[in-house]
């Protein structure tokens, strides 16, 4: 039993470090939540404990990629695509050491969101059918929480109010910092269900699975964007199902999907200014924060105004939520803020490179590098996927660190590379019993 583990973790090590994660996922916002202090809830914990234990799993996580990394070779290959994830970040230094940001530069949450790219080329067999039901058990435990947060036997992690199928409630946050998270990452394990269930790798009611729980969050998060990309993900896959298009089809398949799916809040803003709507029109007021980082352009370029400066109190409101807000709702802004142009331009690359690869990958079939890439690009245009979250900046609210997003942004680099298909193993497997 013991000498199985061990090889177990030896032949394992991303595998394990995408388990050890989760787990510290699951921990973290735990902790938070019981140091969080409601009308109905008194804390358990203080900030302090929790702010602790941020820094305490960042660390030992740290630890475990630079393992990794150190004692596994590299693949070449992938040199380019690493190289391409990790500029926003190498930009990012050199604007903090140019600002002087000398505190937020000795951060190991700014050095492990740098270094996870590197994951991507370790001469390592990935097991994607394990990787797969790990994605699985995480999106269980969200909708656990969820339930949880949605009976009120728990808080939520953030105050947000939106009406739901019960009426005006706060939206669950499950195991993650707020609703847009979760809504994205429940997201996430509905494109892997259903990709699952679309290879035939496993039976149809076992990959419902995959679809049932996260469903389940997305639905409760009230999130209207990720529920329409989800409707859309799932008009893709009965479409290709169902009537097998050419790759003719599939090219135009893969633009309107890209421009309806991804771009939807900007169709809906257009929708909301012609109708008068002003929530749509201004998409919950965000066109307010995109217009002050517009209106401040001159003061950014070219590189930005670091780390530290990025966003203080009242930067872009005098009250309100948006006077606390330290991004912009929106990556490539908040990127121009932090690196100015060369930055904003990173963002710009990654999003063209990987739309580009998974283009490649999409007319052989393989869907789930698009749907995921569409999740992330949807993300940074109205919400900040990639943002750091440092908790030792003074007067900054946001301290979840790499626990918010970042996990989901693992995953995605893990499928994005690997492709999740075992229909090589099926066809060896019938040409050994052809031959008998």
């Amino acid at each position: 039993m013991k000498k199985s583990l061990l090889k177990f973790v030896k032949n394992n090590p991303i595998e394990i470090f995408a388990i050890h994660f989760s787990i510290w996922q699951i921990m973290n916002i735990t902790i938070y939540l019981l140091s969080r202090e409601r009308d109905n809830f008194s804390a358990f914990l203080s900030n302090q404990v929790y702010l602790g234990f941020i820094s305490l799993s960042t660390l030992i996580l740290t630890l475990n990629l630079l393992l990794i990394l150190i004692l596994f070779s590299i693949q070449t290959k992938l040199i380019k695509l690493v190289i391409i994830f990790m500029i926003p970040s190498v930009i990012l230094y050199f604007s903090m050491f140019l600002n002087h940001d000398f505190r937020s530069l000795q951060s190991l949450t700014l050095l492990i969101i740098l270094l996870i790219p590197l994951i991507m080329i370790s001469k390592v067999r990935i097991d994607i059918k394990l990787m797969s039901r790990i994605v699985l058990y995480m999106g269980v435990i969200n909708a656990f929480f969820t339930f949880l947060q949605i009976i009120e036997l728990i808080p939520v992690a953030q105050i947000n109010e939106r009406e739901l199928i019960g009426g005006v409630a706060l939206r669950p946050t499950g195991i993650f910092f707020n609703a847009f998270a979760m809504s994205y990452a429940s997201l996430f394990v509905i494109a892997l269900g259903l990709y699952v269930i679309y290879i035939k790798n496993i039976e149809l009611k076992k990959g419902m699975v995959y679809l049932i729980f996260p469903l389940f969050s997305l639905i409760l998060s009230g999130t209207r964007t990720s529920l329409f990309l989800g409707l859309v993900f799932i008009s893709v896959t009965l479409f290709f199902k169902i009537f097998k298009p050419t790759n003719v089809y599939k090219k135009y398949i893969f633009w309107s999907v890209l421009i309806i799916g991804a771009f939807s809040p900007y169709l809906l803003m257009i929708i909301g200014i012609a109708m008068g709507n002003t929530e749509w029109a201004t998409l919950n007021g965000r066109t307010q924060m995109w217009n002050c980082v517009f209106e401040k352009r001159s003061e950014l370029f070219p590189i930005g105004v670091g780390l530290d400066n990025a966003f203080p109190p009242k930067y872009c409101a005098e009250s309100g939520w948006f006077s606390n807000l330290r991004h912009p709702e929106n990556m490539f802004l908040l990127a121009y803020v932090e690196s100015g142009i060369l930055g904003l331009l990173s963002y710009i690359l990654l999003f063209i490179y990987t739309l580009k690869i998974a283009f490649q990958k999409f007319i052989t079939n393989n869907f789930l590098p698009y749907f995921m890439t569409l999740i992330f690009l949807l993300a940074s245009l109205i919400y900040v996927p990639f943002f750091h979250y440092l908790p030792f900046l003074p007067n900054r609210p946001a301290d979840r660190g790499i626990f918010n997003f970042h996990l989901i942004y693992f995953f995605w680099l893990i499928f994005f590379v690997n492709d999740f298909s075992l229909k090589t193993k099926t066809i060896n497997k019938n040409r050994k019993n052809s031959k008998h």
